[in-house]
């Protein structure tokens, strides 16, 4: 048996035993005192409960398993033939012990000693093996539940991760839609394809390997310095397809050892720039807390639009907030 298998033989075994132990305490403590009571006692008891042990183990993790591949009629077969066996085998050991195991009844002195024959005594271990067999089955169907049940658990952990980053994955590409048609317009003219242009494709190829590929983004908890380093290729490939407002950046607090959910702030970014139609640059402010960050925009408004910010449901999106993680990704 391998490591694993073996810690389970015996912890069960240790269990089992510690059971029987205390079922016959009483017993066990009044012989202590006969030798004829003690070894009585401890055939009839230990002994045979450290077989009916072994009978439920073969049963529940090594027989009854064997459903899946050959089938419950088969498996009922075999499990009844290994029954049997352990049959034979209490009555062979019960020769070692015969005056406390075989013997019908203690003979009175002068008379003769009377002992179980194979079949009759086949009978009475026939019904205990059926006993341990069905509380086998129970053990094993309980085992199979929490199988089942923690596998359900683990599917559900990982659809409810594939579809939260299916869904980050899909606002990220939508935002980046609107990058590549700019892309492509540049493409169309012949004086910025060369540098801008080329320029402009590589960094969105950068963009989206990031997206697609990096480990801290499929954890969902990435390095500050990395989620940065990408939201600053992002803001110069904005600066560079939309010239006409252009971003910078203005940070404050330290990014080394802190992580960060990734592809939040060019959301945020894309969500603050959507609302900006003056044509005015347009600073972002970061500022990265103990355990937060906030990006708020400080673009310059007009009277309409601060007079549209103060109307019930017209609030423009002026701030992004996003909790920080000390651990690794």
């Amino acid at each position: 048996m391998t490591p694993a298998k073996t810690y389970r033989y015996w912890i069960h075994l240790a269990i089992w035993m510690a059971l029987i132990l205390l079922y016959i305490f009483p017993m066990l403590k009044g012989n202590i005192n006969s030798p004829l009571g003690l070894r009585y006692t401890l055939s009839r008891y230990f002994l045979y409960g450290f077989l009916n042990f072994n009978l439920f183990y073969i049963l529940a993790f090594f027989v009854l398993p064997l459903h899946a591949r050959k089938g419950a009629g088969r498996t009922a077969l075999i499990a009844f033939t290994v029954i049997l066996g352990a049959c034979v085998i209490k009555y062979a050991v019960g020769h070692l012990f015969p005056d406390e195991i075989l013997q019908l009844g203690i003979a009175m002195i002068g008379f003769k000693k009377t002992y179980h024959t194979f079949w009759s005594y086949g009978r009475l271990s026939l019904q205990t093996g059926l006993l341990v067999g069905l509380a086998a089955y129970a053990y094993y169907v309980i085992l199979m539940w929490r199988a089942g049940d923690r596998e359900s658990r683990r599917l559900e952990l990982e659809a409810a991760a594939a579809r939260k980053q299916f869904s980050q994955m899909q606002v990220s590409t939508g935002l980046l839609l609107r990058k590549l048609k700019a892309i492509k317009s540049m493409l169309e003219n012949e004086e910025k394809r060369e540098g801008e242009g080329a320029e402009a494709i590589l960094q969105l190829s950068e963009l989206l390997r990031y997206m697609l590929y990096d480990k801290g983004v499929k954890l969902d908890k990435a390095p500050l310095d990395r989620e940065l380093y990408y939201f600053n290729i992002y803001l110069k490939l904005h600066n560079r397809l939309f010239p006409r407002q252009q971003v910078s950046l203005h940070m404050t607090g330290p990014t080394s050892g802190r992580y960060v959910t990734p592809l939040l702030l060019q959301t945020a970014a894309e969500k603050l720039l959507a609302r900006q139609h003056n044509g005015l640059p347009v600073v972002l402010r970061l500022d990265i807390g103990n355990d937060a960050l906030e990006l708020s925009s400080t673009a310059k408004t007009t009277f309409l639009q601060r007079l549209a910010h103060l109307l019930p449901g017209s609030g423009e999106f002026r701030r992004f907030k996003t909790p920080l993680y000390a651990g690794p990704a």
